[in-house]
């Protein structure tokens, strides 16, 4: 059976230190009817405590080495392994109301939320470890530092919470990195927007952020569509919220 090694090719940090294992996995308060898809459970510090909730996982491991450890250690009826890329992976075949959770891969976690941010008719909620500063992009609001394209398009859809932060020492090996505790889950009144043309509008003010609104949307958006829309074509992409997109996506939809 194999050993433990994280490796590089994957972004592997295997999470170590109990009591937080202990805290993530309280913090879903999971029940045994829930339908949980682990994506990257690695060599199981989550699975284990979860399976202790529940009666079955569905997890998803690119890791063959990882995969082969789990196989020897959970029945297959406890533990669904499926080997592949989740960015691969279709929620639809697991059915709907899932509930997600995972310490995802730092490199690749923005592909992995936008993945999941695509098949959000299937989530219930979803509860992830990423970067703190990829969190606190996520949470943050206009005007911040932080605040951009990932932010508003993931808010878009989903509504979020910063739980808590996570030491590097909590990790081996230990990452250079704080991590953040993210959870997650489908707006309950949910906008009303045509999502093309809102990825267009926002996409192209941050591709020149430091431009104001009217050069950055140029020849996407007129000076009557900003006026419709109630904005000043004068500031600057930050300083919008959601809403403000929504709005101003709506119009130019419509038109």
């Amino acid at each position: 059976m194999a050993s433990p090694v994280a490796k590089r090719r994957f972004s592997q940090n295997f999470l170590r230190d109990i009591r937080v294992i202990e805290e993530i996995i309280a913090v879903g308060d999971f029940s045994s009817s829930d339908a949980v898809v682990e994506i990257g459970p690695g060599y199981g510090a989550l699975t284990h405590l979860l399976l202790k909730k529940i009666s079955a996982v569905t997890a998803i491991e690119v890791d063959r080495d990882a995969v082969d450890y789990l196989q020897g250690k959970y029945a297959a009826d406890r533990l669904r392994l499926i080997e592949a890329d989740f960015l691969d992976v279709s929620l639809s075949s697991f059915g709907g109301s899932l509930r997600l959770l995972g310490n995802l891969p730092y490199h690749i976690s923005t592909p992995i939320l936008f993945h999941v941010d695509a098949q959000i008719e299937f989530i219930q909620d979803a509860i992830f470890m990423l970067q703190r500063e990829v969190v606190d992009r996520i949470v943050s609001g206009p005007g911040s530092a932080e605040y951009g394209k990932l932010s508003i398009t993931l808010q878009l859809g989903w509504e979020f919470e910063k739980l808590f932060d996570i030491s590097p020492e909590a990790f081996q090996p230990k990452p250079k990195v704080w991590s953040s505790i993210l959870y997650m889950k489908p707006r309950s009144l949910p906008y009303r927007v045509d999502r093309p043309t809102f990825q267009r509008i926002v996409f192209g003010a941050f591709s020149k952020r430091r431009k104001t609104l009217r050069n950055a949307l140029r020849g996407l958006v007129t000076d009557e569509q900003f006026v419709l829309a109630d904005i000043d074509p004068t500031q600057r992409p930050e300083t919008l919220s959601v809403d403000d997109y929504v709005r101003l996506s709506n119009i130019i939809f419509q038109d």
